[in-house]
């Protein structure tokens, strides 16, 4: 009487059970719908505290369309993959935004209304078939102004940089007025008018940086950077006034961001005459202001670097030679930081005569290196190239160190005022660059302080130090072309790209300047590809002796077949028979050839087989086998309990 009871109790939890699962499934798709739970490596689901930081302070509603063609994609894993992850991440943008973020996912089919939105939105499309149906991946984001941030196409090379991308589209839309830079510089960089030389026009990077922000001159005599500019550049600041450099210590320490570019030698400044002092040092140093933030330029000393070292013309008029010039350095994509947003994807980037930024001990800031020179280097004097320098020599002196030399650095923290005593009395501008200056601002002549000074910053200050004001200079980036009758500039390193991107980071969130590139989503096989490679070595020699028999047999036939002259010769019976067999040779060594092929596809097939079953169906299997095993010990001790009752 007590079996029925047991099915019937069985049967109900069986139908509890399922009803618990739907009643699970049910709650995740909405009451959970927006948690997340990254177990991923790398987090490349998890946003960063920059991304997170920026989407809560987001008052300005934003409307995301993504645009991925599902339906064309169906044979095209790569891009359904990288779509999922893309998709993925935008959701959890939206699920962070609280409300201020709208996600629309389009699937634009050929010919349709929302492939005429795409296009009309400026996504790029790309062909697939030859009836013009193309495939889009693709973002177009919009606020309630109607400013635009559009991605043409999710490109998966800049899979590493897909956070920044999106978190620099969405604060530019829920911040849309144009940066301003304001420019502070002893050199030429906006153009100017030279007494001996005339009308100068304006260097490349400057014309490149009016493309995407606003340019404006500060002078080099600014008492206050203006409150509406967002970066301050500031290049060579040879001699700058006391209330200039203390202008630039308050803006930092008030949350602005700022470039420095100094020099021990300026290739530049050296280039412009002057009569009055033709004796004049061209190096740049902010002594007081770098103590304060905790940032050291090597006085007087020059980065000379073998392994990247340029080359430049040497010996004599009648014997010219070319000669690594350790001073001018063509530096790589191993000198450069690969995971920050600014240096992560340079190509190159050509300096002269830089200097070397270290950090200073006991610092309150952070110093990160972005760019730096090879092992291969050292440090050297600035008089052997301040006057009459000389390549040969200098290569014949040099000797390495051992020591990679930092060129360009990102410093971060909190900071103290370089000036705790108020702006410098005027009598102290000459200062400015003496070696020996201890401090800026250690006067006692100034009765008070000014109103709003900061003896400390508000936050932590975020400024990029490059030590080396030439690479900014056309003469070391871009050569000068003529193409159709028309001047064109052509660059030949990556300088202006990276003051544009140090730029538009800076420009931007002090959230987004701390954004690094991720782990990409591509996650290599790495235990098969070992394997493949030994599977393709057990069988590549045996392929290679086979095709240089097939190679010797060809080569052999030719001869028979062809004259030396050319022509179509007689041939003997032998020499038809040595024909027959070599061609016998030729189709068996093919044969041979063919089957060495076939079986290492069929050997990696085959290993692909088991390692899908072992990701695949082996797991379950265990489940399985573990879930019958308990089962058969529960049976067992249930009929031994209805004995020991029976």
């Amino acid at each position: 009487m007590t079996l029925p009871g047991r099915k019937f109790s069985a049967w109900a939890a069986v139908a509890l059970a399922a009803a618990l699962f739907l009643a699970l499934n049910v709650l995740s798709q909405t009451a959970l719908r927006t948690a997340r739970l990254d177990l991923t490596e790398g987090r490349l689901y998890t946003l960063s505290g920059g991304t997170r930081a920026m989407l809560e302070s987001m008052a300005e509603p934003i409307t995301v369309r993504f645009f991925f063609s599902e339906s064309l994609a169906a044979d095209l894993p790569g891009f359904r993959q990288y779509a999922q992850r893309v998709r993925e991440l935008l959701e959890t943008y939206a699920a962070r935004a609280g409300g201020a973020m709208a996600l629309q996912v389009i699937d634009p089919e050929p010919f349709s209304p929302a492939e005429d939105e795409a296009v009309a939105l400026g996504l790029r499309g790309v062909p697939l078939t030859e009836q013009g149906e193309r495939l889009y991946f693709g973002m177009a984001a919009t606020n309630t102004t109607d400013d635009l941030e559009v991605v043409p196409f999710f490109q998966d090379a800049r899979e590493a940089f897909l956070e920044y991308d999106l978190t620099r589209a969405f604060y530019r839309l829920a911040n849309p007025k144009r940066p301003v830079v304001g420019l502070v510089s002893t050199l030429p960089v906006d153009g100017g008018f030279d007494p001996q030389r005339g009308a100068q026009p304006a260097w490349t990077v400057a014309e490149q940086i009016r493309q995407l922000f606003e340019l404006r001159d500060l002078t080099t005599e600014v008492a206050e950077v203006p409150e509406d500019v967002d970066v301050l550049m500031v290049v060579h600041p040879k001699d700058l006034p006391g209330a200039t450099r203390y202008a630039i210590d308050q803006f930092v320490l008030g949350g602005g961001k700022a470039m420095v570019f100094v020099d021990p030698f300026s290739e530049a400044a050296a280039g412009i005459p002057d009569p009055e002092n033709p004796m004049r040092l061209h190096n740049s140093r902010l002594p007081g202001l770098f103590a304060a933030w905790g940032v050291e330029l090597a006085p007087g000393m020059i980065v000379g670097d073998r392994l990247t070292a340029r080359k430049v013309r040497g010996g004599t008029r009648e014997r010219p030679v070319a000669v690594d010039y350790i001073a001018w350095l063509a530096l790589g994509a191993d000198n450069f930081d690969r995971e920050n947003i600014v240096t992560a994807q340079l190509g190159a980037i050509n300096v002269a005569t830089a200097g070397a930024l270290s950090p200073v001990e006991g610092a309150s800031t952070e110093f990160t290196p972005l760019i730096r020179s090879s092992n291969e280097a050292m440090l050297f004097e600035r008089m052997h190239v301040q006057f009459m320098p000389d390549p040969a020599q200098l290569l014949a002196d040099f000797a390495a160190t051992g020591e990679s030399y930092v060129m360009a650095a990102r410093v971060s923290g909190p900071a103290e005022t370089a000036f705790p005593d108020g702006p410098p009395p005027p009598e102290d501008d000459s200062a400015a660059n003496d070696p020996a200056a201890a401090d800026e601002g250690d006067g006692d002549s100034a009765p008070a302080l000014p109103e709003g000074h900061r003896a400390a910053s508000d936050g932590p200050i975020n400024v990029l130090v490059v030590a080396d004001s030439d690479l900014l200079s056309d003469r070391f980036w871009v050569q000068a072309g003529n193409f159709i009758g028309q001047d064109v500039i052509v660059p030949v390193a990556d300088n202006g790209a990276f003051a544009v991107n140090a730029l538009d980071v800076y420009a931007g969130s002090s959230d987004l300047i701390g954004l690094r590139s991720r782990r990409t989503s591509d996650r290599p096989f790495t235990v098969v590809r070992a394997l493949e490679r030994q599977a393709e070595e057990r069988f590549r020699e045996t392929e290679e002796m086979l095709q240089a028999q097939v190679r010797d047999t060809e080569a052999q036939l030719a001869e028979l077949q062809v004259g030396g002259d050319g022509s179509q010769p007689v041939l003997t019976p032998e020499q038809q028979a040595s024909i027959a067999a070599f061609r016998e040779r030729l189709v068996s060594t093919r044969r041979q050839l063919r089957e060495v092929q076939l079986a290492l596809r069929r050997d990696i097939e085959r290993l692909g087989a088991s390692l899908q079953f072992l990701n695949v169906a082996l797991v379950p299997i265990l489940v399985a086998l573990v879930g019958l095993v308990v089962a058969l010990l529960r049976a067992r001790r249930r009929r031994r309990a209805l004995a020991a009752a029976g």
